[in-house]
């Protein structure tokens, strides 16, 4: 009886142990869950169609899966610029549905209102639109997928400079990104040794700009920079500016993210030649790019075209997978940043890394011209600034 009973033990010991190694193993395996912040409603709801398109994008050529983890993403709509709702919105995800990682943000003061919720809950939050140098020092769990002003504009006024511009007047809309431009424009301007003559700040949601048009031609002036928020305030001052004929007196019209494939049909052919600074566009010729640009026509028509806002959280949601893989799906923030501190990889965009000490994207600016392609307007790129490290916080640490 001794040996019959220690044999069943051997095998009730075998038995446990081979339930104790498919319970580890289905363990493992976790639902991730991504929490989205995005407009979905209101004047910039495109942010939400772009963001959207760039995560399902990614979920259909991943299997919505990290190894054994499956990728579940969790929207929200900011719908509008409240920073105490994006606040509300980032606790409701982390605290009661359990998210992980949070991504997307289409303005600094929603992403800004996060700060407490991330730092607190130690959530890492990976950033689609926000072009305020300053707000990855708000918080070590915020990384950019997108860019800053200072990375575009600092170019632009380099070969704008090169091109002839000595005076120039810049004009933005007045809330942070687009102080943040304006002083881009200024420093990197005077550090070429040109001048601003005159600065002109407008109120987010202005319509008519003609007070701000005739300022621009009573400077005398023959170069002009620009920022303005994607959508219906930047393409209604492109097309006033043409409509105007500002162009036809000799003065160039200079800008960064403003002509948005997207936004080209409402500005018109009056803007072809206009030249731009950008980190994106689609007309990159480039291998991943043009797999890129080819998936998002299929899954969303021949018509489609992608933007900076479904790249950047296509790239998002390509980091957000490196910090599961590194903590193996399980949630510890420190750990999940910390993997992505120095990545680098190959974007549509071009190549990319992580700046290990700011948690800042190093990335190419492309000089760009709006052309006509297949009849279609289009920003084609013609020179490259290749590498171009985010420059506020690089002059901040000398």
């Amino acid at each position: 009886m001794g040996v019959r009973f220690a044999a069943r033990m051997a095998r009730g010991a075998v038995s446990f142990a081979a339930f104790s190694m498919l319970a580890v193993g289905a363990a493992q395996a976790a639902e991730i869950k991504v929490g989205l912040l995005s407009q979905y409603s209101g004047t910039y709801a495109w942010w939400g169609q772009e963001f959207d398109r760039g995560v399902e994008l990614f979920l259909s050529e991943t299997g919505g899966k990290v190894g054994d983890h499956t990728i579940t993403v969790v929207k929200r709509d900011e719908g509008g610029t409240s920073a105490q709702r994006a606040r509300q919105l980032a606790q409701e995800l982390v605290i009661r549905d359990k998210v992980q990682y949070l991504l997307g943000g289409a303005f600094t003061p929603t992403i800004m209102g996060t700060a407490d919720i991330v730092n607190q809950t130690k959530t890492p939050y990976v950033m689609g639109n926000t072009g305020t140098s300053s707000v990855t020092d708000k918080s070590p769990y915020f990384v950019r997928a997108g860019f800053t002003q200072w990375q575009l504009n600092m170019p632009l006024t380099k070969w704008a400079y090169e091109q002839g511009a000595r005076k120039v007047v810049t004009i933005g809309a007045d809330f942070a990104p687009g102080h943040d431009a304006l002083e881009a424009y200024a420093v990197g301007f005077k550090d070429m040794g040109g001048e601003v003559v005159e600065e002109i700040r407008v109120p987010l949601g202005t319509t008519d700009f003609s007070t701000y048009l005739q300022r621009i031609q009573d400077a005398g002036v023959k170069h002009v920079f620009m920022f303005m928020p994607v959508g219906p305030m930047s393409a209604g001052f492109i097309k006033a500016f043409y409509e105007r004929g500002l162009n036809k007196q000799g003065i160039a019209l200079m800008a960064t993210n403003e002509t948005m494939e997207s936004d080209l049909p409402a500005i018109g052919d009056v803007a072809i030649g206009m030249v731009t600074a950008q980190h994106y566009t689609p007309y990159l010729d480039n291998a991943a790019n043009k797999a890129f640009v080819q998936k998002y026509k299929a899954k969303f028509g021949a018509d489609a075209i992608p933007s900076l806002g479904s790249l950047a959280v296509y790239d998002g949601m390509h980091l957000i997978a490196q910090m599961i893989k590194a903590t193996n799906g399980e949630k510890d923030g420190d750990k999940a940043v910390a993997a992505i501190k120095g990545y680098a990889w190959e974007s549509p965009r071009g190549p990319v890394k992580i700046d290990a000490d700011t948690r800042e994207i190093v990335q190419n600016v492309y000089m760009r011209r709006i052309e006509k392609v297949d009849g279609v307007l289009g920003n084609v790129p013609f020179q490259t600034f290749e590498a171009v490290v985010e420059p506020w916080h690089a002059r901040k640490a000398k």
